[in-house]
């Protein structure tokens, strides 16, 4: 009896797979129904999504990390190749791997994956769908909308340059790498102290869809279809039923070292000070500001005098198991 066809996506370079995937090969070994794509830096993504839109594979398997993802779904959506996209499971193989930990594959080994295809197999599949809405940047300087499930800027962006430039240097990943990060960035702010250049933020602008507006400096920006992000914290609160959630944080805000803790993990109603703390859901917002952005840890930069554009059409099928 001839099986659904299952798509490998397999990024040779992420942090994990590094480290060798034999164990992962002597898996797929025993399924023939799977076929795998190698992205090694040689062949596109582009090229891998064409591919799999001529196996019309009823399950895609990523290995790889945020930025696999984020690309894959690039590909996938902007340029309708599968419509609809079959479900995807993410086996965490990068360095941060935050969508996975809220979407994809609870564990990351060899067995997580044999666990995964045993499912397909056994057409198990649907009690194991989460459905996440994938945002939709556009306005970026080289013209082509990006896909993805984060977008941050100003904070965010100086948090992660931070990370990769000290804290990995320390041999830490993952979420260990991330809780040292936000400790250092904390403890300096509560001594009055900044990495030279960083978390100074920058004057951004908010226009919303039901005619909202707002202005003024933020120390950072973020929005997520994501329910955690790292440290499982969910730092946006209000209008959660929205296709996505937008979170800005003013520059400077009131209490922001000692109120941290309720910013990352409050509940859907929070007493913040609303001229410093400002959250919401929305259907589309455009931004306007000057800086680089980040999309699932890739960075991107506004094009010149245009807002950035931000929306979540589409709902895309996770494997979480």
């Amino acid at each position: 009896m001839s099986r659904p066809a299952i798509g490998f996506v397999n990024n040779r370079r992420s942090e994990r797979n590094k480290r060798g995937t034999a164990d992962i090969e002597a898996v797929l070994a025993r399924y023939p129904e799977v076929t795998r794509f190698d992205f090694d830096g040689l062949t596109r993504l582009h090229d891998i999504a064409k591919d799999l839109a001529r196996l019309a594979p009823a399950l895609i398997v990523v290995n790889g990390g945020d930025g696999t993802v984020q690309g894959l779904l690039t590909e996938l959506l902007e340029e309708r190749l599968i419509d609809p996209v079959p479900p995807i499971a993410i086996l965490p193989r990068g360095m941060a791997n935050m969508t996975a930990a809220d979407c994809g594959l609870r564990r990351r080994g060899a067995g997580a994956l044999a666990r995964l295809l045993e499912a397909a197999r056994a057409g198990l599949l649907d009690r194991f769908l989460v459905r996440r809405r994938v945002l939709r940047v556009e306005g970026l300087e080289d013209g082509r909308a990006q896909r993805g499930m984060f977008m941050g800027a100003l904070g965010i962006t100086d948090a992660i340059h931070l990370c990769k430039s000290r804290v990995h240097g320390l041999g830490l990943k993952g979420e260990a790498a991330h809780f040292v990060t936000l400790a250092q960035i904390l403890w300096g702010l509560a001594r009055g102290r900044r990495p030279p250049g960083m978390l100074e933020g920058g004057p951004v602008a908010m226009r919303f869809e039901d005619g909202e507006v707002r202005e003024g400096r933020q120390l950072l920006l973020l929005a997520t279809t994501l329910d955690r992000l790292v440290l499982a914290s969910r730092p946006f609160w209000n209008g959660l039923a929205r296709p996505f959630r937008l979170t800005a944080i003013r520059q400077p805000a009131e209490g922001l070292v000692r109120r941290a803790i309720h910013v990352l993990y409050g509940g859907d109603r929070r007493d913040l000070p609303a001229d410093s703390f400002f959250s919401r859901g929305s259907a589309r917002a455009e931004l306007e500001l000057g800086s680089e952005i980040t999309i699932d840890g890739q960075f991107y930069r506004p094009a010149p005098g245009r807002p950035l554009v931000v929306t979540a059409p589409e709902e895309v099928r996770f494997v979480r198991c």
